[in-house]
């Protein structure tokens, strides 16, 4: 994943997920390269279902209420 995606990602699941995956994402959003990758690493399901392939990030992305 790029930054971009990473960072759309964290802000997806900060927007559209449970209080439990907003504070990862807003602690991801927070983290430093190195904290963040392994946030990312430890919870996979995080980026299944709030990264680039999910429709939330694609319309969050682009602007598109959704």
């Amino acid at each position: 994943m790029t930054d971009s995606d990473i960072y759309w990602t964290l802000r997806t699941a900060a927007q559209y997920g449970g209080s439990f995956y907003q504070a990862l994402a807003n602690a991801g959003l927070r983290a430093d390269p190195r904290n963040r990758q392994r946030l990312l690493d430890a919870f996979p399901e995080l980026v299944a279902t709030y990264g680039a392939a999910s429709n939330l990030h694609r319309g969050l992305r682009s602007g598109v209420a959704v």
